[in-house]
């Protein structure tokens, strides 16, 4: 099952780490005027998940889209200091299970395709890539990739919205911020406190309740880093079939998954970011 940790442990596994082949190559403001008092309720604000409950609903029925993130992370170094990676997310999806995914830090770049049957992950900087079969709709086939593979990809939990696993879930208490505009766009501004995480979503006003910007804070880590993303997206998109297909050149090898590495604990400092693409 997704959960909205995800959201910062993909972008985390983006920046620091990689996922690892058999031969062991990468693969994988202003401050709140003074009358602005702390609205932690101590309840959901039925509102507020009435609100994230219809955009996950919206996102749910969208049969085709593309959607494009601006992200970036805090990585939390074992010295105790903070270092801040950009990234770039371009999605490509097709209902029930087609999804093509472009991810590029200011560390690592991969991509991902899925037609339907096989899931193929690509280094294009190192040249190699890895296959596995896999079943099911963009979600489940997602949600294989980062509990069997370790695969976490970013924003993977999009698709957890609007279905029985909704990250809604995930939180206790929630409640309505306040308007603010992204790109000139107007939004309605929430936040979501949980046991660990905290959550912010900027949900766009009107017909169309799509997030524009996500960010979430995970206090179980040193420093507690957030994760933010800016999303622009195109409902209803129009994509070619070739898109989901991934066809290798002859300078590009295949290599084999590696048997994922048991995963760290919540909390525990990444080591400093080694270059390398």
């Amino acid at each position: 099952m997704l959960h909205p940790k995800g959201l910062m442990k993909a972008a985390a596994a983006f920046a620091v780490a990689s996922l690892v082949s058999g031969i062991g190559v990468p693969l994988a403001a202003a401050a709140p005027p003074d009358q602005m008092e702390d609205k932690a309720a101590a309840t959901m604000d039925p509102g507020a998940a009435a609100a994230l409950t219809r955009m996950g609903d919206y996102i749910a029925g969208l049969k085709s889209f593309e959607l494009t993130a601006k992200t970036t992370i805090e990585v939390a170094l074992k010295e105790g200091h903070q270092v801040e990676i950009g990234g770039l997310v371009h999605y490509w999806v097709k209902r029930p299970d087609h999804v093509r995914i472009d991810s590029e830090t200011d560390m690592v770049s991969r991509q991902y395709f899925f037609d339907g049957k096989t899931l193929t992950v690509v280094a294009p900087l190192n040249g190699y890539f890895a296959q596995t079969e896999a079943k099911g709709s963009v979600g489940d086939t997602l949600a294989y990739a980062a509990q069997t593979l370790n695969i976490e990809v970013p924003l993977a939990d999009l698709f957890a919205w609007g279905t029985d696993t909704t990250p809604l879930k995930q939180f206790d208490r929630g409640f309505y911020v306040g308007t603010a505009k992204i790109e000139g766009t107007a939004t309605e501004h929430y936040a979501l406190i949980g046991k660990d995480l905290d959550l912010e979503v900027w949900i766009q006003q009107g017909d169309v309740p799509l997030p524009l910007k996500m960010a979430l804070v995970d206090r179980r880590a040193p420093g507690s880093p957030r994760f933010t993303a800016q999303l622009a997206w195109v409902p209803a998109a129009t994509i070619p079939d070739d898109i989901f297909t991934f066809t290798p050149s002859k300078d590009v090898a295949r290599i084999s998954f590696a048997k994922p590495a048991e995963k760290p604990a919540p909390g525990t400092p990444a080591d400093a970011p080694k270059g390398g693409k």
